[in-house]
């Protein structure tokens, strides 16, 4: 069941996609379209899952889970990945690529790829943790280098 994102629990599992450049009107429009219709029939073995999309920073696309009644299963997830590669083909976008690091680097985001990190960032410069699992952190997703997980790349 597709419910607004703003509305799901804090505690709600997230999963992050990300575009290595910045997603234009059309493409966040065809995204969150065919994500939303995809979360309308979202099932765990039949039973509806309650579920939000959301865009933020035109790069971020965040579904949301509300597993406080249903959680997801395997195959359901698979579902939800199927999409995002399908999304990915029919708009030629990169979304799924985990050795990326997405930074804040003159009030701009840029992404790096993880291997040339230490040449751009320092312990100091802001990046997105798109490891979070929960609604909750996106609070603190921003977050500087030395803090997050990729510290040792830098």
């Amino acid at each position: 069941m597709l419910v607004d994102f703003n509305t799901t629990a804090d505690k709600s599992r997230i999963w992050i996609y990300s575009a290595e450049h910045k997603l234009t009107n059309d493409q966040e429009n065809h995204i969150l379209k065919a994500i939303s219709t995809h979360l309308q029939n979202w099932e765990s073995h039949k039973v509806p899952l309650t579920a939000g999309v959301i865009i933020l920073e035109n790069r971020f696309i965040i579904v949301a889970l509300d597993e406080s009644e249903n959680g997801a299963s395997g195959c359901s997830i698979d579902t939800l990945q199927k999409l995002i590669q399908n999304l990915e083909k029919e708009l030629s976008v990169s979304l799924l690529n985990r050795l990326n690091v997405f930074c804040r680097i003159d009030d701009e985001i840029q992404c790096v790829p993880s291997f040339k990190l230490e040449g751009i960032a320092k312990d100091n410069t802001l990046f997105y943790d798109l490891t979070i699992q929960n609604k909750s952190e996106l609070n603190s997703y921003l977050k500087p280098i030395g803090d997050g997980w990729c510290a040792y790349l830098v």
